[in-house]
């Protein structure tokens, strides 16, 4: 779903004017993506319990709470980004005050953000020291996460080509 949102934003760079059934497309398929991202969280959690301590823990919490408020507050906030991406610090400010659920969604979604990323940088760091999936795995993870931030439609291809990878060694690499 990440690289599906990837090629959609690619393939529609101004997608922030929400003016189309195609901008708003986008905004819905990432904020899907990020809700189903959170199984795939569930899963390498399931993989790895027991082998990678408390870093991994914090970095799980953090990464699949961030990712559900993240994903929620993007499904949920549209017309928060509309104002954010058309005025200044007191436009939003003012929008803040004045739009109620639509914008309080998107700040559930910016901290919803910041909370997944800084757990996939744990997660990464701890998956690759638990050592229960190739070293690579983790280092996919920080790759991903860092990608999102690097550039919105790459970020995403990256961000879900380090899933694939990650997904892959999973089914492959004995468990137990």
């Amino acid at each position: 779903m990440s690289i599906a949102q990837g090629a959609l934003v690619l393939s529609n760079p101004d997608y922030y004017g929400f003016d189309s059934l195609a901008d708003n497309l986008v905004l819905v398929v990432e904020g899907v993506a990020l809700v189903l991202l959170s199984a795939g969280l569930a899963g390498l959690r399931v993989r790895q319990s027991g082998s990678y301590g408390r870093l991994g823990r914090a970095g799980f919490l953090a990464a699949f709470v961030g990712t559900v408020l993240a994903g929620a507050g993007h499904l949920f906030s549209v017309p928060f980004f509309d104002f954010v991406g058309t005025g200044g610090l007191v436009y939003v400010l003012f929008a803040l005050v004045s739009a109620g659920i639509f914008l309080f969604g998107g700040m559930v979604y910016v901290v919803g953000v910041v909370s997944m990323s800084l757990g996939y940088l744990l997660l990464g760091v701890a998956t690759a020291r638990a050592r229960v999936l190739p070293v690579w795995c983790g280092a996919a993870l920080v790759f991903g996460i860092v990608g999102l931030w690097l550039g919105n439609g790459v970020g995403w291809v990256l961000f879900g080509l380090a899933w694939l990878v990650v997904g892959y060694a999973m089914l492959r690499t004995k468990s137990g």
